[in-house]
């Protein structure tokens, strides 16, 4: 059974006991905010367990929230009540930002039966839904180690060779706000250099919602904000060249996949978030950078 990539709060409330929900909230650092404390003190969706990407993450890496193994992942899913064919809704409290990583981790597992929650908690909390507050309450499930679809992850070495090669049948599109790609304004992470990986198009994600309501904008107006950064949407979905596939970037592969569902949405095969992202890029004195 398909699940909708896209769910209302409307639609979830009439659900509610059905689907297993999950808060994917995640902030910068700098911000000062902490999404636990906030899931607890602030309230959630009835039912909803909190997907920490701090702690479902691989352990021994320097880089911020890289893909775990498929066995710790499998393991820290199972606890969270998660079985392999439950139908999980992501949301965070923003609207339309770091629940998008929750969505890209399970379908890079394989997890094909995830949606995402328009306008996320902000959304409800608007419509005047019930929300509860404290600890989850979890029945552990269990869930079966998944295989890792290689074709939706890129890696460091993978990336470097395409900007080598200048393989033009590889779209990258850069999600970070356009001041630090085009190198006008510094990196949040001390020590990195800013500005983009050169043939890397701009789609900042801030583009992509309405940042009053939370909610994901509709498709003509997705459209638009690939196509003044110079992708055509289109041709990407029409094309069947081999080798040519899209690869999103960003600060750390948070925002990155926000564009892998609006271009997911929008019916877009052959995604891949670059897990390091511009924080692995730009710390590897191997690695050209571009400013404008």
């Amino acid at each position: 059974m398909s699940v909708p990539l896209l769910l209302s709060v409307a639609e979830l409330k009439s659900q509610l006991g059905g689907p297993v929900v999950v808060d994917g909230s995640w902030h910068m650092p700098a911000s000062g905010r902490d999404p636990i404390k906030e899931f607890k003190e602030n309230g959630h969706i009835p039912g909803a367990r909190f997907f920490d990407i701090e702690s479902i993450k691989d352990q021994t890496s320097n880089l911020p929230h890289m893909m775990p193994t498929a066995s710790q992942f499998a393991t820290q899913v199972g606890e969270l009540g998660i079985s392999n064919d439950d139908h999980v809704v992501v949301y965070d409290t923003v609207g339309f930002n770091s629940a998008a990583r929750t969505y890209w981790m399970l379908k890079a597992f394989g997890h094909e039966k995830v949606s995402l929650l328009n306008g996320g908690f902000k959304a409800w909390t608007a419509a005047g839904y019930p929300v509860e507050k404290g600890e989850a309450n979890i029945t552990p499930k269990k869930y079966e180690i998944p295989s890792l679809k290689q074709n939706r992850i890129k890696y460091y070495d993978q990336v470097l060779k395409i900007v080598k090669d200048k393989d033009n049948k590889i779209t990258i599109i850069d999600a970070r706000p356009a001041a630090r790609f085009t190198g006008a304004a510094p990196e949040p992470r001390a020590g990195l250099s800013s500005g983009h990986m050169p043939g890397a198009k701009n789609v900042p994600f801030l583009e992509l919602s309405d940042m009053e309501t939370g909610e994901l904008y509709n498709d003509d107006l997705l459209l638009a904000a690939f196509k003044r950064a110079g992708v055509d949407v289109q041709q990407l979905k029409e094309t069947t060249e081999p080798g040519k596939e899209v690869i999103l970037s960003c600060g750390s592969g948070v925002t990155a996949s926000a564009l892998y569902f609006a271009l997911d949405k929008l019916g877009v095969k052959d995604l891949a978030v670059f897990d390091g992202s511009w924080t692995e890029y730009a710390s590897r004195p191997e690695s050209p950078i571009v400013k404008d």
